[in-house]
Protein backbone atom coordinates (compact mmCIF):
# COMPACT_ATOMS: atom_id res chain seq x y z
CA UNK A 1 0.00 0.00 0.00
CA UNK A 2 1.34 2.92 -1.00
CA UNK A 3 0.42 6.44 1.29
CA UNK A 4 0.35 9.75 -0.15
CA UNK A 5 3.04 12.05 1.14
CA UNK A 6 0.31 14.84 1.84
CA UNK A 7 -1.23 12.30 4.08
CA UNK A 8 1.87 12.30 6.23
CA UNK A 9 2.21 15.98 6.32
CA UNK A 10 -0.99 16.29 7.60
CA UNK A 11 -0.94 13.41 10.17
CA UNK A 12 2.31 14.89 11.62
CA UNK A 13 0.59 18.59 11.85
CA UNK A 14 -2.32 16.98 13.62
CA UNK A 15 0.64 15.18 16.06
CA UNK A 16 2.46 18.24 16.75
CA UNK A 17 -0.92 20.08 17.12
CA UNK A 18 -3.03 17.36 19.78
CA UNK A 19 0.84 16.60 21.83
CA UNK A 20 1.22 20.63 21.98
CA UNK A 21 1.97 21.35 25.13
CA UNK A 22 1.27 25.19 26.29
CA UNK A 23 3.24 25.91 29.39
CA UNK A 24 2.99 29.28 31.32
CA UNK A 25 4.81 30.46 34.34
CA UNK A 26 1.97 29.90 36.51
CA UNK A 27 1.79 26.06 35.66
CA UNK A 28 5.06 24.03 36.32
CA UNK A 29 6.15 21.70 33.85
CA UNK A 30 6.08 18.07 35.24
CA UNK A 31 7.92 16.09 33.03
CA UNK A 32 9.39 12.58 33.59
CA UNK A 33 13.22 12.02 33.42
CA UNK A 34 14.52 11.46 30.56
CA UNK A 35 16.64 8.68 31.18
CA UNK A 36 13.83 7.02 32.82
CA UNK A 37 12.44 3.91 30.77
CA UNK A 38 8.65 3.23 30.79
CA UNK A 39 7.57 0.15 31.23
CA UNK A 40 4.08 -1.37 30.99
CA UNK A 41 4.66 -3.96 34.20
CA UNK A 42 5.92 -1.82 36.84
CA UNK A 43 5.62 2.58 37.41
CA UNK A 44 9.71 3.25 37.18
CA UNK A 45 11.38 5.31 40.06
CA UNK A 46 10.98 8.50 39.86
CA UNK A 47 7.80 9.01 37.39
CA UNK A 48 4.01 8.79 38.49
CA UNK A 49 1.82 5.94 36.65
CA UNK A 50 0.21 8.58 34.94
CA UNK A 51 3.70 9.87 33.16
CA UNK A 52 4.18 6.08 32.23
CA UNK A 53 1.39 5.50 30.71
CA UNK A 54 1.84 8.66 28.58
CA UNK A 55 5.49 7.99 27.21
CA UNK A 56 4.10 4.59 26.48
CA UNK A 57 1.26 6.23 24.54
CA UNK A 58 3.63 8.59 23.47
CA UNK A 59 5.89 5.80 21.66
CA UNK A 60 2.75 3.79 20.52
CA UNK A 61 1.39 6.55 18.57
CA UNK A 62 5.04 7.86 17.31
CA UNK A 63 5.02 3.99 16.03
CA UNK A 64 2.03 4.32 14.75
CA UNK A 65 2.74 7.02 12.53
CA UNK A 66 5.49 4.84 11.35
CA UNK A 67 3.73 2.06 10.84
CA UNK A 68 1.03 3.50 8.27
CA UNK A 69 4.00 5.28 6.36
CA UNK A 70 5.26 1.85 5.80
CA UNK A 71 2.84 -0.46 5.25
CA UNK A 72 3.33 -2.28 8.78
CA UNK A 73 0.32 -2.20 10.77
CA UNK A 74 1.04 -5.83 12.28
CA UNK A 75 3.53 -3.75 14.99
CA UNK A 76 0.68 -1.60 15.99
CA UNK A 77 -1.78 -4.22 18.14
CA UNK A 78 1.45 -4.62 20.74
CA UNK A 79 2.58 -1.27 21.17
CA UNK A 80 -1.14 -0.12 22.22
CA UNK A 81 -1.40 -3.49 24.96
CA UNK A 82 1.86 -2.17 26.54
CA UNK A 83 -0.06 1.33 27.12
CA UNK A 84 -3.48 -0.64 28.30
CA UNK A 85 -1.27 -2.18 30.54
CA UNK A 86 0.40 0.78 31.83
CA UNK A 87 -3.42 1.63 32.41
CA UNK A 88 -4.08 -0.52 34.83
CA UNK A 89 -0.83 0.69 37.09
CA UNK A 90 -2.90 4.19 36.64
CA UNK A 91 -5.97 2.63 37.69
CA UNK A 92 -4.42 1.91 40.82
CA UNK A 93 -2.35 4.99 41.59
CA UNK A 94 -6.10 6.51 41.09
CA UNK A 95 -8.10 4.43 43.66
CA UNK A 96 -5.17 4.22 46.17
CA UNK A 97 -4.84 7.99 46.55
CA UNK A 98 -1.09 7.25 45.04
CA UNK A 99 -1.62 9.87 42.51
CA UNK A 100 -3.87 12.44 41.98
CA UNK A 101 -4.55 14.74 39.33
CA UNK A 102 -2.81 17.71 39.35
CA UNK A 103 -5.56 19.80 38.20
CA UNK A 104 -8.94 19.60 38.86
CA UNK A 105 -8.64 16.73 40.90
CA UNK A 106 -12.30 16.97 41.96
CA UNK A 107 -13.36 15.49 38.71
CA UNK A 108 -11.56 12.39 39.03
CA UNK A 109 -15.28 10.55 37.57
CA UNK A 110 -15.00 12.84 34.71
CA UNK A 111 -11.52 11.63 34.18
CA UNK A 112 -11.77 8.01 34.31
CA UNK A 113 -15.03 8.39 31.78
CA UNK A 114 -12.85 10.04 29.39
CA UNK A 115 -10.21 7.65 29.84
CA UNK A 116 -12.61 4.94 29.16
CA UNK A 117 -13.96 6.60 25.77
CA UNK A 118 -9.88 6.86 24.94
CA UNK A 119 -8.58 3.71 25.47
CA UNK A 120 -12.51 2.95 23.40
CA UNK A 121 -10.34 4.85 20.43
CA UNK A 122 -7.22 2.52 20.84
CA UNK A 123 -9.40 -0.49 20.25
CA UNK A 124 -10.95 0.53 17.55
CA UNK A 125 -7.14 1.82 16.31
CA UNK A 126 -6.22 -2.07 16.73
CA UNK A 127 -8.84 -3.39 15.12
CA UNK A 128 -8.29 -1.27 11.97
CA UNK A 129 -4.49 -2.62 12.00
CA UNK A 130 -5.57 -5.92 12.33
CA UNK A 131 -7.72 -5.39 9.09
CA UNK A 132 -4.29 -4.21 7.30
CA UNK A 133 -6.59 -1.10 5.95
CA UNK A 134 -4.27 1.47 6.12
CA UNK A 135 -6.50 4.14 5.43
CA UNK A 136 -9.05 2.96 8.11
CA UNK A 137 -5.83 2.67 10.30
CA UNK A 138 -4.45 6.18 9.73
CA UNK A 139 -7.93 7.99 9.95
CA UNK A 140 -8.27 5.86 13.60
CA UNK A 141 -4.72 7.58 14.10
CA UNK A 142 -6.21 10.83 13.60
CA UNK A 143 -9.03 10.28 16.07
CA UNK A 144 -6.72 8.99 18.66
CA UNK A 145 -4.43 12.12 18.37
CA UNK A 146 -7.48 14.57 18.24
CA UNK A 147 -9.10 12.87 21.94
CA UNK A 148 -5.37 14.23 23.51
CA UNK A 149 -5.98 18.03 23.62
CA UNK A 150 -9.60 17.79 25.42
CA UNK A 151 -8.23 15.66 28.31
CA UNK A 152 -4.89 17.67 28.55
CA UNK A 153 -6.68 21.13 29.05
CA UNK A 154 -8.88 19.84 31.36
CA UNK A 155 -6.46 17.93 33.26
CA UNK A 156 -2.73 18.51 32.92
CA UNK A 157 -1.51 21.79 34.52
Amino acid sequence: MRVSSSFIVVLAVAIATACKQEATPSSPKISPPASVTASPDQVPAGVTAVQNEMRLLHEAMRNCVTAVAYGTLDSIPENLHAVHRARELTEKALESGEYKLPKSPEKLASFKELDEQFHGELENLVAAARSKDGTATGRQVGVVLSKCSSCHTQFKP
